[in-house]
């Protein structure tokens, strides 16, 4: 589901040049899988699919399936279609240490809308 990251936040990406200093590791689950993505310098380094053991992240969002679904539609719905929207519905939860995401929130925000089917980064949210 989220394996494309790391071509959409490749090296010398406009998406890679909004989080020049961001260097992390977050951890996204459907709450039946779950998939590590390595940031370096907004570069998406590496993406790997669980099971994990012992994984090591930062920061984890975690939302049903079927509200990433909802999340990754060319036009998702209101409520939707962006990660406050969802954390504020309840469908989706932030843990860990959540520095890193909300001091580059908007970069966030754009690397899981590049996802969508369609053009751009995301700048419509």
């Amino acid at each position: 589901m989220f394996s494309a990251l790391e071509n959409n936040a490749g090296p010398g990406s406009p998406l890679a040049a909004q989080a020049p200093h961001c260097t992390t590791t977050m951890m996204l689950s459907d709450q039946e899988n779950e998939t590590l993505i390595s940031i370096q310098n907004g570069v998406v380094t590496s993406v790997t699919n669980g099971p994990f053991v012992m994984p090591s992240w930062t920061f984890r969002l975690t939302a049903s399936p079927s509200e990433w679904q909802a999340f990754l539609e060319a036009t998702p719905k209101p409520g939707s279609h962006d990660l406050m929207a969802m954390l504020r519905r309840g469908v989706l939860r932030f843990e860990g240490d959540l520095h890193p995401l909300m001091s580059n929130f908007l970069y966030f925000k754009r690397l899981l809308a590049s996802l969508r089917p369609g053009p751009g980064m995301g700048d419509g949210e």
